[in-house]
């Protein structure tokens, strides 16, 4: 299935391409463009630690922190690095985990193709051993603890502490350093092979690039498969929070707060609806053009870092 998206607004294009494979295709040409970008990411966050396939009784449950774990580990293949090859190329590649998805990147100005077949080579082709498992849990342990000093993450994550009882988004991306313990071989192959399917992954790419050559080298490299049937389970969360109020004493210049509000959960168009409306409202009540923010920094209540957002929505949670 092959379609264009045309934005009402600005006229702009965008083709979307349902490939064979099994994977969503989002290309966009943009003419007087020189850089190129792209990404390839599956719907694996933090927060999908159980779950089972079509035909499965029991719901398998994983490790807090699996997901981050699996994105160190894929860059890793039995030939070298990833980043190595890049490097080959001229491309500035990164990735990263959230709660509920995990992406690969990069962008270029040159040898667009090159670094395209890197990143839908490595991505489909995982190299998980004890050695190199445990080689890397040290490394992790290291950025939780940064993690846990670091005073704007510990904020956030005090605060969803405080909002949520049971739902993994409470947890830190990168997982604990006793849940990483659990992590082995064998798990990250299960998830991989869970969640890197690619009837739950999409291929971004936007930028100075053709259509055509992008999908011939998609119909070259990418590995068909079935849907599996995933099925994602989250334990109910109550409507009320747990506590009203939290404060941790760490050395910094000045205090920071997180201000959040738990809402139901939400799905599909409504969700949409929901994040237009609370970034709508957000700007309006207290952006940086309100009466509301610049009485607030005059009086030094606030300072220039002071910022609104509702981006942590998701499976089973809204805030």
């Amino acid at each position: 299935m092959t379609e264009t998206i045309v934005s009402r607004q600005t006229g702009e294009k965008c083709l979307h391409v349902q490939h064979k494979s099994g994977l969503e295709i989002y290309i966009m040409e943009m003419e007087g463009y020189r850089s190129s970008f792209a990404l390839f990411g599956t719907k694996y966050g933090s927060i999908n630690t159980r779950f089972r396939l079509r035909g499965e009784t029991d719901y398998a449950e994983v490790p807090e922190g699996i997901a981050h774990y699996l994105e160190h580990k894929l860059f890793e293949n039995e030939d070298c690095d990833a980043f190595a090859k890049y490097a080959r190329t001229g491309a500035n590649a990164n990735a990263y985990t959230s709660f509920d998805r995990t992406a690969y990147l990069f962008g270029c100005s040159e040898h667009f193709a090159e670094s395209l077949e890197i990143l839908l080579s490595f991505v489909q082709e995982p190299y998980f051993t004890a050695e190199n498992v445990e080689k890397e849990q040290g490394i992790i342990a290291q950025e939780i603890r940064m993690n846990d000093d670091e005073p704007g993450w510990r904020v956030f994550f005090n605060m969803l502490k405080a909002m949520y009882h049971v739902h993994p988004v409470r947890i830190d991306i990168a997982g604990t350093v006793e849940s990483i313990r659990q992590i082995n071989a064998d798990l990250l192959y299960r998830c991989y092979n869970t969640f890197y399917n690619l009837h739950n992954m999409v291929l971004s790419v936007a930028g100075n690039v053709k259509a055509d050559e992008v999908l011939a080298i998609c119909d070259r490299l990418l590995k068909p498969c079935e849907d599996m049937g995933l099925e994602e389970v989250f334990a109910e969360e109550p409507d009320t929070i747990v506590q009203p109020y939290v404060e941790a004493h760490l050395q910094v210049g000045a205090p920071l707060f997180n201000l959040g509000f738990k809402l139901r959960p939400m799905e599909g168009k409504e969700l949409l609806r929901a994040e237009l409306m609370s970034s709508i409202l957000l700007e309006a009540i207290l952006g940086p053009s309100t009466k509301l923010y610049t009485g607030m920094l005059e009086e030094g209540l606030i300072n220039s870092e002071f910022d609104t957002d509702s981006p942590f929505t998701g499976s089973g949670f809204f805030c």
